[in-house]
């Protein structure tokens, strides 16, 4: 089987399991027209999670998130596929002033620290995984620019990336369905709300934060690193 087939097929899996999700969720529970005004005025009891935001599309709105993260997996295959054709090429080493590469050896460090910041605080403190991925990508980008893509590359194995951002979709999804195992609805909560403010706290929110996270970060990371094999550097 081709690596184009297996690509359409994952894809068309994908979607279909969404599709799915969508079913599930509307068949087991109807919408319920005052639960918008609720969002502000009971959002941090109900779900646990300081930050209004992430509560809300993390846990009232987590059917839109999934759509979202599905998008930019979409996205990605996107890439991957038309982009291909310029596998295995042999890129210039073309790294960047010793000044460059100092100043990046300070600021990746950083940027891998406020991702992670982002991602297990974000539901107590502005942040979210959408961001902290977008961060460490950010990070590698910088290394990337000042040593060159070939050596990152050597570094980081393109096609284990590409099966841990599957297996990271895959991990997120049986986390969504969990719920219906114990008898409940799927998208509901799965773990305890907590104390409001606290580390543990927000129910499957910090869990949802740390896998989107790490879901973009990896997707972003292998556009990247497409776009730069497709030009023949950064």
């Amino acid at each position: 089987m081709t690596r184009d087939r297996l690509r359409i097929i994952f894809a068309v899996g994908i979607i279909a399991a969404f599709v799915g999700l969508i079913g599930i969720t509307y068949i087991c529970s109807s919408p319920d027209p005052a639960d918008s005004e609720r969002y502000l005025a009971r959002a941090v009891e109900e779900t646990g999670a300081s930050n209004r935001v992430a509560g809300i599309y993390l846990n009232y709105r987590l059917l839109d998130t999934l759509l979202e993260v599905l998008v930019f997996s979409v996205a990605v295959l996107g890439v991957r596929h038309y982009l291909q054709q310029s596998e295995g090429m042999k890129l210039p080493n073309l790294s960047e002033s010793e000044v460059v590469q100092t100043a990046v050896n300070f600021l990746a460090p950083l940027a891998l620290l406020l991702c992670t910041f982002f991602a297990v605080f974000g539901h107590i403190s502005p942040g979210g995984g959408f961001a902290a991925g977008v961060i460490a990508a950010s990070g590698l980008l910088y290394v990337a620019i000042a040593h060159g893509i070939q050596a990152m590359n050597a570094q980081l194995n393109p096609v284990r990336l590409a099966l841990m951002e599957k297996v990271i979709l895959l991990v997120l999804l049986a986390f969504v369905l969990a719920p219906a195992v114990a008898g409940r609805i799927p998208l509901t909560e799965l773990l305890p709300t907590g104390t409001p403010g606290k580390l543990l706290s927000g129910g499957s929110i910090l869990v949802y934060n740390i896998l989107i996270a790490m879901k973009v970060f990896v997707g972003a990371w292998a556009v990247i690193a497409a776009f730069a094999q497709h030009r023949g550097e950064l």
